[in-house]
């Protein structure tokens, strides 16, 4: 990804800061999708689709990130679970990440708390350095909040959820800075292979 694109992020015309969102990371992650695509077939059990935003929602909505989600639906994505590159103008994130209001995040809720998955979910977390985080809210420019990051404590994220979590993910945060040249170089591919790859065995579970 363009070290150039992120100064999208800090245009203030709602439409100009789209548009350069856009343009700035959209056809390096078209280009990132198909190689994860190809790659992760093996392992996925079943066809994965990409998608990216058109960061096109109703007037009061102001972009502040984008991003590439593989899936296994082609259409409403943003109802399950997804396979998740994260571009925001403070950090890029690799996860597996779900819309806390989705109608399916109660069942995987049910799945970690009773099913065993939150087990397995802590067990990955700590043996890759993952960490659980919830996110809220917040106002333009910020758009979204950390609110709670833990390496393990599962059944304490979805407390937060129920309290103000609008965002829940397990993987990696790469704030920038320290990881800009991770994230602008071809190294973001592996790295995102990596982290999906090993999130895999969570995201079969939730089919």
């Amino acid at each position: 990804m363009p070290v150039s694109g992120f100064q999208a992020f800090s245009v203030t015309e709602r439409d100009e800061r789209r548009k350069g969102i856009i343009a700035g990371f959209h056809p390096p992650l078209e280009l990132l999708a198909e190689d994860l695509l190809e790659r992760l077939a093996p392992i996925a059990g079943t066809r994965l689709h990409a998608h990216l935003p058109r960061l096109d929602w109703p007037l009061g909505y102001q972009p502040f990130c984008t991003w590439l989600a593989l899936t296994r639906e082609g259409h409403g994505y943003q109802a399950a679970p997804q396979l998740n590159l994260g571009v925001h103008a403070d950090h890029v994130a690799l996860r597996l990440g779900w819309d806390t209001a989705a109608p399916g995040f109660g069942r995987f809720e049910f799945l970690c708390r009773c099913g065993g998955l939150g087990d397995l979910l802590a067990g990955i977390a700590r043996e890759r350095g993952f960490r659980i985080r919830v996110y809220s809210a917040a106002p333009w420019p910020e758009g979204s909040r950390r609110v709670y990051e833990s390496e393990d404590d599962v059944a304490g994220s979805f407390r937060e959820v129920a309290r103000r979590g609008v965002w829940w993910e397990i993987g990696e945060r790469h704030e920038l800075g320290d990881a800009l040249p991770l994230v602008t170089s071809p190294a973001l591919g592996p790295r995102a292979l990596a982290v999906f790859s090993s999130l895999m065995p969570v995201y079969n579970r939730l089919a």
